[in-house]
């Protein structure tokens, strides 16, 4: 990637003028919603902060550092994020090497790992330990010492407890900021002693010439994409590619099922989950037109978070679905309160629902969501989700609709 996209420039631009009056502080909470440029901006901050000529390098890295800086190899910048204990040196080259080809990435497995603290005498790079060592030195080729951590609400205690050194006593010449979607999880004596920034999703029109910009994306798809992804822009990059793409036709397969009554549908595809499968039919589609590097596989998936991610983006991808018939049913002001039906919408059972069940069959998801991060068994979890939105929709009538 030669040129820089993803960072909040008026919060940068802030920062920016802080530092050049020296007013800069240097423990900050970067805090917001996934996938609204948390990172992005720390990572633009922290370029710009070690650039002789930022105005230069602004939107186009031209000078040494900078170049250093977007390919994660400057020496005074340096990011660490959640990772399994198991992690190897290959593994932190395949991840940085991903988020430099897409500023957005982010591994399967952070969504269910620690930010780990490290081995006393040998910590591995992505470590709390690793990261303080980093601190303590010097800047060697720029002007800041710049550590960014990523989910830092995934700092366990005795990370957590090692960093809050730190962070009493920084180094002169350092910056610390941690991200998180999650502030409210961050150890308080953390939280007390950094700043806080609050970042909001991205505008639908900013977000929609962000994937034009990053992707070489279609207007078209690119306004669609934000549409769905709600100012969240990993996740609107997520469902660009093949995978998040079956998900969206499976999750609207589902929904049918759901409204149809057919459990035995319903049950299968928590088996499915399960087990780490996708549906042939819709795997062998979709592939005829990906690219090969992006082909779906078949086999069936054996690591935990990846299963959790997926059935993550199968329940975002169902309430996409719930959230369309919701707005469908939802009174025309111009029609004195009437609900306005779909016309060539949603038949069978969606046709009959109510506002109100819709709305509590949406917050179901969101909490079954949420849990999946905590639950082994993803198949039973969504087994039950499943059931209960299928007993739901049985139980409204036409007799229960809601003005």
């Amino acid at each position: 990637m030669t040129t820089v996209a993803g960072g909040r420039r008026e919060i940068t631009g802030r920062l920016l003028k802080l530092s050049d009056a020296g007013q800069l502080g240097q423990s900050f909470i970067f805090a917001g919603p996934d996938g609204s440029g948390k990172e992005a901006t720390a990572l633009e901050l922290a370029r710009l902060l070690n650039c002789s000529t930022p105005e230069t390098c602004l939107d186009r890295p031209a000078c040494e550092s900078c170049r250093k800086a977007i390919g994660f190899q400057h020496p005074d910048i340096r990011w660490i994020g959640p990772a399994p204990a198991s992690i190897s040196e290959d593994d932190i080259v395949d991840l940085l090497a991903e988020k430099q080809d897409d500023p957005f990435f982010r591994p399967a497995y952070a969504a269910a790992s620690e930010v780990l603290i490290g081995d006393p005498d040998h910590p591995g790079p992505l470590s709390v330990r690793a990261l303080l060592q980093f601190l303590r030195l010097r800047p060697f080729q720029g002007t800041h010492k710049v550590a960014i951590i990523a989910d830092a609400h995934r700092l366990r205690s005795g990370a957590a407890n090692a960093f809050l050194k730190m962070l009493e006593e920084p180094p002169d010449d350092s910056l610390i900021i941690l991200l998180s979607s999650r502030s409210g999880s961050i150890l308080p004596t953390i939280r007390s002693r950094c700043q806080q920034i609050v970042f909001n999703p991205y505008p639908r029109a900013e977000l929609a010439a962000l994937l034009r910009s990053v992707y070489a994306m279609p207007a078209k798809e690119a306004e669609r994409l934000a549409d769905i992804a709600d100012g969240d822009v990993r996740r609107a990059s997520r469902l660009r590619r093949p995978e998040p793409r079956v998900l969206q036709a499976w999750a609207g397969d589902l929904f049918a099922a759901i409204h149809d009554g057919r459990r035995s549908y319903a049950h299968i595809t928590a088996e499915m989950l399960h087990k780490g499968v996708l549906p042939e039919d819709l795997v062998a589609r979709e592939n005829e037109t990906a690219d090969r590097a992006d082909r779906i596989k078949t086999a069936p998936l054996k690591e935990l978070p990846r299963k959790r991610e997926r059935a993550i983006q199968l329940c975002d991808a169902l309430n996409l679905h719930y959230a369309g018939l919701l707005e469908s049913l939802v009174p025309d002001p111009a029609d004195a309160g009437t609900p306005a039906r779909p016309q060539g919408g949603p038949g069978g059972g969606a046709a009959r629902r109510s506002i109100r069940t819709l709305v509590a069959d949406i917050n179901l998801i969101d909490d079954a969501r949420r849990d999946i991060d905590r639950n082994l068994n993803i198949g039973l979890m969504m087994a039950v989700l499943f059931q209960e939105l299928i007993t739901r929709a049985e139980a409204d009538a036409p007799a229960e609709r809601s003005r």
